[in-house]
């Protein structure tokens, strides 16, 4: 059976359609180790969980000067230490960062009280015999924590006790000089002579938890930079940088600090740093594990894990992460609980949740779980099953889920609880009984989320549920409507040209299909017609099913020759659309 309607218009207006694409988003890949960043610690090389949990490899007390140094001037060098661990690392494969050139602790006791020529002299040669015995450093410490500890016996912290191992070697290096900061850029055109090829790299401690402290480091940064000597920025994150009241805290006389909690103060200035252009690392990472108002402190720990080290694991100027110290009882912060594996070698919480997070490791639901809906159960279905790390030492209290239905929910029956991942009937009227629901779902731990998987919920034989038909009825309804338009703008004779405009047609069809056609017209002036005809094209002429108010637009043209004659006056012609079905 064919049906049809059909709508004259007169070929008179022109419209323009303008279209705008908005641009697609790219959102930034998690970066994963090992492929994007790295992981290293200091201590401990030859057990087997360190080449599991890191690949760069840092010296925590054999590259300090004081440690290497002979106990008197022209005693040996005892390397016994550093050999250790840049042999570890080359036997691995892992990077090597050495720690650290100069300071102002743990230096040679002798130094403090040479003459200045004599102390740069000795600097000479502990540069020298560092670059000769370990030619393969990846990273050069060359001043550790510039602005907190330097190299000067005039400092408070180095005053007294302490002048001795402070080195007090500052004034051979330049002193202060026209930058403020000259020896540390003494201290490092050295370093270039005697490290050529090796990326040298400033360190501090407690900077990103002071905008005052961000901004002095910038200084020092930017001199370096002038004379393209600095590669990388160190920023050491202890555990006092970030935890208020920490107990056991290290005081620096005349230079306190005031530790932030919140990371977004950390995250202001550390994006300071990277406007620099110089890459970042953290150097130093510990975060204690002490009980605080009945929390264990393993459980402390794992939180202020997740609090810092997203901040800069997920920073795009920061390179990696070293831990400084990670297993008991072999760690400088030991009675602060701050390893993160038992002597025992039993990972702590925050190990693990660091070992997966890292590794972009989301929770994974299981496989096949199903449910039934009967009667009795107040419309409760149960609980979807995830496991992560938290499963490994059956401690699911130390998750943090959050559960979604992803799928198979449009009528939105069912609910899960976004924190426990139980299943509930969230619309009871709209359940049907002996129906399978097949939903699926995720979960993520806070930092990824889980595949999509699918979860079965069947319903039973319900009392409760009575089947009552409804019905309704579409009459048959073929509609087809066109817009008024413009007329061609005025015809000039003895000219080329393609005239131009166009209508907007709507349609409307309950059929199975339906087609569009259009009659050739041809525009006349009284009884003078045109010598071509109007050429009209609809946007669309076919749809193989129902539609409702599908809006589209219709072109028409009209060709005038040079040589077609035209009398004055207006010329109109009706052109017939037809919509039709042969699917009614």
């Amino acid at each position: 059976m064919d049906r049809s309607v059909f709508a004259r218009a007169t070929a008179l207006a022109g419209a323009a359609l303008a279209l705008a694409l908005a641009p697609a988003v790219a959102h930034a890949q998690f970066p994963t180790y090992p492929k994007d960043k790295w992981l290293g610690s200091i201590s401990e090389f030859t057990r087997p969980l360190f080449t599991q949990y890191f690949n760069q490899v840092t010296p925590e007390n054999g590259g300090k000067w004081g440690v290497a140094a002979g106990t008197t001037r022209t005693a040996p060098m005892r390397w016994g230490q550093l050999d250790t661990a840049y042999n570890f690392a080359q036997a691995n494969g892992f990077k090597f960062n050495f720690h650290v050139l100069l300071w102002g602790n743990q230096q040679p006791t002798w130094m403090a009280t040479l003459p200045p020529e004599e102390q740069l002299a000795e600097i000479k040669k502990w540069y020298a015999a560092v670059a000769e015995r370990y030619p393969r450093i990846e990273w050069l410490q060359v001043v550790n924590e510039p602005t907190w500890d330097p190299p000067d016996g005039s400092v408070p912290k180095n005053a007294g006790a302490n002048f001795a191992s402070s080195g007090n070697y500052v004034q051979a290096l330049g002193g202060a000089g026209e930058t403020g900061y000259d020896w540390i850029l003494n201290a490092f055109r050295l370093a270039k002579q005697y490290f050529p090829n090796t990326k040298l790299m400033l360190n501090d401690v407690a900077i990103t938890g002071q905008t005052a402290s961000t901004d002095e480091y910038l200084k020092i940064i930017n001199i370096l930079k002038a004379e393209n000597l600095i590669d990388v920025v160190g920023l050491q994150a202890h555990a006092f940088e970030f935890i208020p009241d920490n107990p056991n805290v290290p005081s620096i006389p005349g230079h306190p600090y005031d530790p932030h909690a919140s990371m977004a103060v950390h995250k202001a200035n550390l994006d300071k740093l990277a406007a620099t252009g110089v890459p970042i690392q953290i150097t130093e990472l510990d975060l204690d594990g002490f009980a605080v108002n009945g929390v264990p402190g393993d459980e402390m720990q794992l939180a202020h894990y997740r609090r810092v080290v997203p901040t800069f694991w997920e920073h795009p100027s920061v390179e990696g992460i070293t831990l400084w110290g990670w297993r008991q009882p072999n760690h400088w912060r030991n009675a602060q609980g701050a390893p993160i594996v038992l002597s025992n070698d039993t990972p702590k919480p925050a190990a693990l949740w660091l070992n997966h997070y890292i590794r972009g490791i989301a929770p994974v639901i299981r496989p096949d779980q199903a449910f039934t809906v009967a009667d009795g159960n107040a419309n409760r279905v149960g609980t979807v099953q995830a496991d992560d790390w938290a499963s490994q030492i059956n401690r699911p209290n130390l998750r943090t889920f959050t559960w979604r239905i992803t799928g198979g929910n449009e009528a939105g029956i069912f609910a899960i609880a976004p924190g426990t991942g139980e299943l509930t009937v969230a619309k009871p009227e709209l359940l049907d009984e002996l129906t399978t629901y097949p939903l699926k779902v995720r979960v993520s731990d806070g930092f990824h989320e889980s595949a999509e998987v699918a979860v079965t919920i069947t319903t039973a034989d319900l009392a409760n549920v009575v089947d009552q038909p409804v019905g309704g009825t579409v009459p048959a309804t073929l509609a087809l409507s066109v817009g008024a338009a413009q007329p061609f703008e005025p015809f000039t004779p003895g000219v080329d040209k393609e005239y131009t405009t166009s209508a907007t047609a709507t349609v409307t069809s309950t059929a199975g299909d339906a087609a569009l056609s259009v009659s050739e017209a041809t525009m006349a002036n009284g009884a003078f017609r045109l010598a071509r005809p109007v050429t009209v094209t609809p946007a669309k002429t076919a749809w193989t099913g129902p539609v409702s108010n599908d809006t589209f637009p219709i072109a028409f043209k009209q060709s005038i020759g040079r040589t077609d004659p035209l009398r004055t006056g207006t010329y109109s012609a009706n052109v017939t659309f037809t919509l039709s079905t042969t699917t009614p």
